[in-house]
């Protein structure tokens, strides 16, 4: 807010459990769950300790952080402003795991209670909170119903989802209505995981239900999962128009897989039919954008190998492990960076990802 117009491209609500029963169609209130519908197992072991009989809970909470940010969005600008953020694009932190429900109905509507409940969020100041849709990756049908509902809204920027969905990648040709209707609304799909709860994230079951371990790599294990199935899937090829978000894990990994993925191209072409440009095409170029943690060591390599346009400032704000408060100084005072660098990692970026907040 001093220098800098500031996007933060990836920060967080922690939806209250009450909204489903409030927000929700009166049909579905008595089926809503009492409760979180899921177990998270990310609380596991000590690592080096297999006999271990207490298990170690996971952080929650981010100290620093005002009391209520998480939901509340008057306090919730207070420490924007602390942390000089013009615009928060907001993300939920429980209903992307909704898709645990057997019911799929039951789940779209909850989905459909979140959104409402964002627009009501949002709209005390509606130039300063944006937020991501969320609708059931299980039924085209239903989802297409959802961003069709809401995609006019002011604070809609962008479509949240999963990087697979059961046992679908985001290649599948299942999806394609969902791409296809997120670009002819102009809105961005932005990818996201979790961390040991659904859907169901790589090594979940094979990784000591350890935290260390699971929140260290999963999130990077889902995107690049995600990149490679829709870069080799063709998906980025049939729907040029698309631009897509690889969020919360960092930056440092994107060049390396880029090199591998390029690599693997060369030489199985016959095992990514519908790819018609190279990895390094693909992800240099308009429709691929990639989240940074704002305190990595990583941003300056990132911009010399992918180029100055693909990178997005993200808080994770309020989430125990983000590095609020002073996140965007993190950024804005690195001497190796530009005033122009720094102007496109912290806001000019998002806005082009983020066509409606241009």
């Amino acid at each position: 807010m001093d220098t800098f117009f500031v996007v933060d491209a990836d920060g967080h609500v922690v939806e209250p459990l009450s909204i489903y029963p409030e927000y929700i169609e009166p049909r579905w209130r008595d089926l809503v769950p009492k409760g979180r519908p899921y177990k998270l197992l990310n609380v596991g072991k000590p690592l080096g300790m297999p006999e271990a009989t207490e298990e170690v809970a996971r952080p929650s909470d981010n100290p620093k952080a005002l009391p209520g940010g998480d939901h509340d969005p008057h306090i919730r600008i207070k420490d924007m402003d602390a942390d000089k953020i013009d615009v928060a694009v907001c993300f939920p932190s429980l209903a992307t795991s909704l898709c645990c429900l057997d019911d799929v109905a039951l789940e779209a509507a909850m989905l459909t209670a979140y959104n409402r409940w964002m627009a009501d969020h949002c709209a005390p100041y509606p130039d300063r909170l944006k937020g991501v849709m969320m609708v059931s990756m299980r039924d085209m049908g239903l989802a297409l119903t959802e961003v069709r509902r809401c995609a006019k809204e002011p604070w809609v920027v962008g479509i949240c989802v999963s990087a697979h969905m059961d046992d679908r990648n985001l290649d599948h040709p299942f999806f394609h209505p969902l791409w296809a209707e997120a670009q002819e609304q102009d809105l961005p799909i932005c990818v996201h995981a979790g961390t040991a709860r659904p859907p169901y994230p790589l090594g979940t079951f094979e990784l000591s239900n350890n935290f260390f371990l699971l929140h260290s790599m999963q999130h990077p294990l889902e995107q690049q999962r995600a990149v490679g199935s829709l870069v080799g899937g063709g998906v980025l090829d049939m729907f040029p128009r698309l631009r897509v978000a690889f969020l919360e894990s960092g930056c440092g990994w994107v060049p390396w897989f880029m090199e591998r993925l390029d690599e693997r191209f060369d030489k199985l072409r016959r095992h990514v039919p519908f790819c018609k440009k190279s990895p390094r095409e693909h992800m240099r170029g308009p429709q691929c954008f990639f989240a940074c943690d704002p305190d990595e060591s990583s941003i300056k390599p990132f911009l010399e190998v992918m180029g100055e346009d693909r990178l997005i400032y993200a808080s994770d704000y309020p989430h125990w492990d983000a590095k609020f408060p002073g996140t965007v100084d993190m950024i804005a005072d690195r001497t190796e960076l530009t005033d122009r660098q720094k102007a496109k990692v912290l806001g000019d970026n998002a806005k082009r990802l983020f066509a409606r907040l241009a």
